[in-house]
């Protein structure tokens, strides 16, 4: 058996069932494309705001030969949409920890095996994760950006490891959306700009992270999401037959999949540490979930939010959604 079918069993046996390999080099075509980007504005500030570090492999291991790419998927369970939710891709254990620990049992295994370096990323490294995923074969872009399978559809965590061994290459995926654009049409707010061009700073998805204040058209259109989003998402035609999920850490507990409005504006520090810390909502802190979870009530309408609401003892800032919240459940029932 080749290096390659050796690393594929061993990710296999781990449960990474997509698995891709590439050279480290970047086309022009996703260069010219990172810089309209940045020039657009379509930037959301999260990921790496240099070009030049999202291509430059090199520059993170001298002696790199090899991008392996992998997918994880996500998705457990089906999501009520119709009350305050947590997208899909916050349900469970923080996901990086999951797909970092995945990246580390193959780069040790390449490292014993093989005697090969290894850097791995998982979403908070520098590098193109959706590019390289194409790159290595593992899916394919759809017209929100997202990287769809074709097991998974776009229920996927991406993570790829850098190696200085050479492993024979992965051939991109000869698929695309062709003439479907359920997803364009799908946003609330417009943010898909053009086929495979998203605005990342419209996302409804970067919205709900955002720690400035939100304006009311935002507020609006946040809707019931507490975090994340997956409308763009969920109206893919590859991911309505999507396989589900075995892992065991993104299966969620209760109050993860059975948002209670009053449960999260009741957490104490050490409570929200526990539990939504636990998750990838967690990393923006206990404030802006709060946030959320004040603006979903209010969008709601539900009269039965509204003693809750007045029960905050909320700073200026928060005051601003409680009132807002409080006003527009007034409106609703008269």
């Amino acid at each position: 058996m080749d290096i390659k079918s050796e690393i594929v069993q061993f990710a296999n046996e781990i449960g990474v069932y997509y698995i891709g390999f590439s050279d480290t080099n970047f086309n022009s075509k996703f260069i010219e494309e990172l810089l309209f980007r940045k020039e657009k504005g379509f930037l959301s500030g999260f990921e790496e705001s240099d070009y030049v570090k999202r291509i430059n492999v090199k520059g993170l291991m001298k002696e790199a030969k090899t991008i392996i790419s992998i997918a994880v998927p996500y998705k457990t369970i089906d999501i009520d949409k119709s009350k305050p939710y947590f997208s899909k891709s916050s349900l469970g254990i923080d996901y990086h920890k999951v797909v970092i620990n995945k990246l580390s049992q193959i780069s040790d295994f390449i490292k014993e095996k093989y005697n090969g370096s290894c850097l791995y990323f998982c979403d908070i490294g520098p590098l193109a994760d959706r590019e390289i995923a194409k790159k290595c074969g593992v899916g394919f872009y759809g017209k929100n950006t997202c990287i769809i399978t074709e097991k998974f559809g776009s229920y996927v965590f991406l993570g790829e490891i850098i190696t200085d061994i050479y492993i024979d290459r992965d051939k991109e995926k000869d698929l695309n959306c062709n003439n479907c654009d359920l997803c364009i049409k799908a946003c609330p707010v417009q943010a898909i700009e053009m086929p495979y061009r998203l605005n990342a700073k419209k996302c409804l998805s970067y919205i709900s992270q955002k720690k400035e204040r939100l304006s009311l058209h935002e507020i609006d259109h946040l809707g019931t999401r507490i975090y994340g989003c997956d409308t763009c998402q969920d109206v893919c035609p590859y991911n309505r037959n999507a396989e589900k999920s075995n892992i065991e850490e993104f299966m969620p507990e209760k109050w993860n999949y059975d948002v209670d409005i009053n449960y999260i504006l009741s957490l104490s520090n050490k409570e929200f540490k526990n539990s939504i810390g636990l998750t990838s909502a967690g990393w923006r802190g206990k404030k802006i979930i709060m946030r959320n979870a004040i603006i979903a009530a209010g969008n709601s309408g539900r009269e039965e939010y509204l003693t809750l609401l007045k029960k905050i003892d909320a700073d200026d800032e928060m005051k601003y959604y409680v009132d807002i919240a409080i006003r527009k459940i007034n409106d609703k029932l008269k």
